[in-house]
């Protein structure tokens, strides 16, 4: 157990059919997780039927909105983009009986309108797709995460990083995901995971982990998470939902 306090929270985005396959691996593991599942996609990808979004709220697992057609807020007015929210979450509190608290922007990106319009619907937080983060940030409407399942390429990463403001705070996950400073190379998710992961021991804080289950499936990557799982639950204090880490800080 390392000797700092580590938080482990896991979301997980669009509500994709195969989003079933990795409550699998989470349960297996003790893990907690937030599905944020649009009602519909508007890009074309199917998404769980309604008994499967029950399931997932009834395996304890947070169910939370991502607008009502996967729209993404920046390309919205401000009518539209608060119709898309609010839709989206009555839809999704009438399939589950029970309210909904939590958000996250489709894309990560609040655009204009997010931010105010998340407080004004009446979410509890919002979820954001910045990373490299090993805290839960100081905004409850503009939560970080720290990495995504996915095999980034170092540029990707690196714009990541500038678009959130750089930061000091950040260059250790930076570096630790990448290879830098050691220049070994980048594209290789497991060994960055391992690196990430051994830093988190180090420094304790929040570790959050999140993906597409489409995107893991495409990449190959379901071994991998197995493992990446297993390897931050046992580093993990406590593990969280992004809804019950919002609370905790906002009480602390």
């Amino acid at each position: 157990m390392p000797d700092a306090g580590l938080i482990l929270t896991t979301s997980w985005d669009d509500g994709h059919p195969l989003d079933q396959r990795l409550a699998e691996l989470l349960l297996r593991h003790g893990v907690a997780a937030t599905f944020y599942v649009p009602i519909r996609n508007a890009g074309g990808r199917p998404v769980m039927t309604a008994a499967e979004v029950r399931a997932l709220a009834d395996a304890g697992f947070e169910v939370a909105s991502h607008t009502l057609d996967h729209r993404r807020l920046p390309g919205l007015s401000r009518d539209e983009a608060l119709r898309q929210m609010i839709e989206g979450r009555e839809r999704l509190q009438d399939l589950l009986g029970r309210p909904v608290g939590g958000f996250c922007y489709p894309g990560g990106h609040p655009g204009r309108w997010g931010n105010a319009l998340a407080r004004e619907v009446g979410f509890t937080y919002a979820r954001t797709t910045q990373m490299l983060r090993l805290d839960p940030g100081s905004d409850p409407f503009a939560m970080p995460t720290t990495a995504q399942i996915h095999p980034h390429r170092r540029t990707a990463l690196l714009r990541n990083w500038l678009r959130h403001g750089g930061g000091g705070d950040r260059l250790e996950p930076l570096w630790a995901l990448t290879g830098w400073p050691e220049r070994t190379s980048g594209g290789a998710p497991r060994a960055g995971m391992e690196r990430l992961l051994a830093l988190a021991a180090r420094r304790g804080g929040t570790l959050h982990l999140w993906g597409h289950s489409w995107e893991i499936h495409g990449s190959d990557l379901w071994a991998m998470l197995d493992d990446v799982l297993a390897a931050a639950a046992a580093l993990s204090t406590q593990r969280l939902t992004n809804h019950a880490l919002a609370i905790q800080e906002m009480k602390a």
